[in-house]
């Protein structure tokens, strides 16, 4: 800059020589130094990759000019280390010539940018091999490509990005002396403890794209063929009792499966005996009495009360105390479905909407194409088929683990309905509405029910079109579906070629095309693909969506959701007795704190609190199954929320407490051993040990144990620090 602003001067004339050298030398310098940091940049990048022999392998061409770059850039910093002298970089003793050295940058830049556009190539022709590698990012993929071929159990890091629920596999090998034998896998075990033996076992062997799509089919085909044992072993008496099929180690997701089946099978029966009984021209007196859909919600009743007394058992094992609270959830929103019909047996029927729009699960036995109700599904095998008012389709059979699922309340049916009845016409789904409403958690649950894979994208202003392509590719060709958080954070330049991605896969899906043309590739289709979208309309920094791109998606409004039902059931799933009641005070409670305490940014009295506590009071209710139900709810309200409490709304909220639970006391636990090594280490480190300071060191640790995330607030100099410490 100094110079250009001497060349610039009038009185430049005398020393223009001497200036112009300079000029020209920083130039260079500056060019030289552009490309320089510009190789430097691919050549670490593409060094790490190249160093891995199987790579080295797969692309010889390429790993050839990487080499040929690498000599190159080792002997020319070898140079510039022998004499670190920037202008000595271009001058002519140097490198025989000034500019010699930003044509070799250049020329090795180049080189640099075909080796890894063929790496990107290379790259595509693996993910449209196997689909889920495109939700991997190239390091990822890249570190599975060098490591797999050697020891295929390398994939097991990566695994959770490719299958939502498998933790590890089960690997098996044929010579366990032998460490290049490639094993069998033999099984999946889900990330909560559950394990599935395979059908038959999968071969590590060949690019690991094949045997990961080997066992992407293995799974499917396992978890059909469970279904189809678990279905068998169904207790057929009327009974109710189902404790032996529950304790007899099918998978969880069967057995939620088979529940759904049942049910459907059970309420169509007794609504059909219903419509027989009027087209016989029966009275509707005489129709209640044969009435079987009262009858049904005894039997499911009878049902449910079993299940709840096997909860209450102490020594049933974790996974199947999961599975019965997940199975307790579904099962009384079926009966108070059942119940709900019941009342109006005089009007509905097989084919009334009340009962059309549940979602109802039907087994479709192996059969020829066309035969039966089911054969307008895609294939002859045996599967399960999910109906939903006019909409249909075929159970997608992903591995869930021991999931845990949604209540279901009147807005979950809505958006279920308004979501299936959108993915039948070959639209997206879009439900908005405020924080904590439920919107992505619905979404997720609907694709637990319909066994599909889901992918949640928490969107990002700095998203370009070219990752978005790349990602719809991995949902179009894997048939996957994506829920894609904040969707109107995105840029409006972005969003608008997102429609046109979104509305070619659209276009080919009515086409039921099973390959097409997407941004100048041509990939594979699956009519399992399924996009949604949510939104939190009126937030600052929001974008207003282009008119091209609502067209594609079906909106649905979510609001407040049913606080009061939604305690009373996950309550009720947990082993408590009088869940109706704690749900109605629990409820209210949140109610008149969020009306009288003070407002608090940090104050949180929405779906994401009430569930914290839910799941702290069913801890509790495991661990002391004696002690009164209203002191394990006290105790789980008090320990979740006092911690977040300011002083003065302190003894408020306790007053609410003793207002809503009249004459309950609560004992404050003993944390004899834990309080007594605070205070040690208080001292030991040079504090007091203050009775306050010590209550918030244990707050925070319960609440550690509630939440995956934890932030401490408070002014400087409160003691925040020293309390995550301590």
């Amino acid at each position: 800059m100094g110079l250009n602003a001497m060349l610039a001067s009038k009185d430049v004339a005398l020393i223009l020589e001497q200036v112009d050298s300079w000029q020209k030398k920083l130039s260079l310098f500056a060019d030289t130094i552009d490309e320089w940091v510009g190789v430097q940049r691919d050549w670490m990048y593409l060094e790490n990759i190249f160093s891995a022999e199987d790579i080295c392998t797969q692309l010889p061409d390429e790993a050839r000019k990487f080499q040929n770059v690498d000599a190159d850039w080792n002997s020319t910093m070898r140079s510039v280390s022998l004499d670190p002298r920037a202008l000595v970089c271009i001058s002519e003793d140097k490198f025989g010539a000034p500019d010699k050295l930003l044509s070799l940058m250049r020329i090795n830049k180049y080189v640099l940018e075909d080796v890894q556009k063929s790496l990107e190539a290379y790259l595509r022709v693996k993910r449209e091999a196997f689909p889920r590698f495109y939700f991997l990012s190239n390091d990822e993929l890249l570190e599975i490509l060098a490591q797999a071929t050697r020891n295929p159990r390398a994939v097991e890091k990566h695994l959770r990005k490719c299958f939502d629920a498998i933790g590890r596999l089960r690997f098996e090998s044929q010579a366990s002396f032998d460490e290049n034998a490639k094993p069998d896998i033999t099984a999946m075990h889900s990330t909560d403890g559950e394990t599935v033996d395979f059908t038959a076992p999968v071969q590590a062997v060949g690019g690991v794209e094949r045997w990961l799509l080997a066992i992407e089919s293995m799974m499917r085909l396992t978890l059909c063929d469970r279904t189809g044992t678990t279905l068998a072993d169904y207790p057929q008496d009327m009974s109710g009792d189902r404790s032996a099929w529950l304790k007899a180690g099918h998978p969880a997701q069967c057995v939620l499966l088979v529940d759904q089946m049942m049910w459907t099978r059970g309420a169509t029966a007794a609504l059909r005996e219903l419509d027989l009984a009027r087209a016989n021209g029966t009275s509707t007196e005489s129709a209640a009495k044969v009435n079987s859909l009262s009858d049904f919600a005894e039997f499911s009743d009878r049902q449910i009360k079993g299940m709840v007394k096997m909860v209450r058992e102490r020594d049933i094992p974790k996974a199947l105390r999961r599975t019965l609270g997940t199975l307790l959830t579904l099962d009384v929103h079926a009966k108070d479905t059942i119940d709900e019909l019941a009342t109006r047996s005089d009007e509905v029927g097989a084919d009334h909407f009340d009962w059309q729009k549940q979602m109802r699960f039907y087994w479709i036995s192996a059969r020829k194409e066309g035969d039966g109700e089911a054969g307008s599904f895609e294939s002859a095998a045996a599967g399960v088929a999910v109906r939903q008012a006019n909409a249909s389709f075929r159970y997608g059979f992903e591995y869930m683990g021991i999931s845990f699922r949604l209540v279901v309340t009147p807005l979950t049916d809505k958006i279920y309905l308004t979501l299936t009845g959108a993915l039948q016409i070959k639209n997206g789904g879009a439900p908005s509405g405020p924080a904590g409403t439920g919107k992505t958690e619905t979404t997720k649950d609907l694709a637990k029910s319909m066994g599909r894979q889901c992918v949640v994208f928490n969107c990002q202003e700095g998203m370009d079109s070219k990752f978005m392509g790349q990602f719809f590719s991995g949902l179009a060709s894997g048939g996957a579906w994506a829920c894609f958080d904040e969707f109107n954070r995105i840029g409006i330049e972005v969003l608008s070629v997102i429609a046109q991605q979104v509305q070619t896969i659209q276009r080919g899906l009515i086409n039921e095309q099973t390959r097409f043309d997407f941004e100048g590739s041509e990939i594979a289709l699956s009519p399992n693909f399924g996009v949604f979208i949510t939104m939190n309309p009126g937030y600052a920094g929001r974008t207003e969506l282009p008119d091209n791109l609502k067209a594609l998606f079906r909106p649905v409004a979510c609001m407040v959701p049913d606080y009061r039902l939604i305690a009373e059931i996950i309550l009720f799933s947990q082993g408590f007795d009088g869940a109706s009641n704690l749900a109605l005070k629990m409820t209210q409670l949140y109610t008149l704190s969020s009306e009288q305490l003070s407002s608090q940014s940090h104050y949180d009295f929405g779906m994401r609190a009430v569930k914290s506590v839910l799941m702290m009071a069913g801890r509790l209710k495991m661990q002391e199954p004696n002690t009164p139900e209203n002191v394990l709810l006290i105790r789980a309200l008090r320990d979740s929320n006092a911690p977040k409490f300011l002083s003065h709304d302190l003894p408020l909220f306790s007053r609410i407490i003793i207002d809503l639970f009249p004459g309950v006391t609560v004992p404050f636990v003993d944390y004899g051993e834990l309080q007594a090594e605070i205070e040690g280490d208080l001292r030991r480190r040079g504090f007091q040990t203050v009775e306050t300071f010590v209550n918030k060191v244990i707050q925070v640790h319960e609440t550690m144990l509630v939440r995956h995330g934890m932030m401490l607030v408070g002014e400087a100099g409160s003691g925040k620090s020293t309390n995550l410490k301590t």
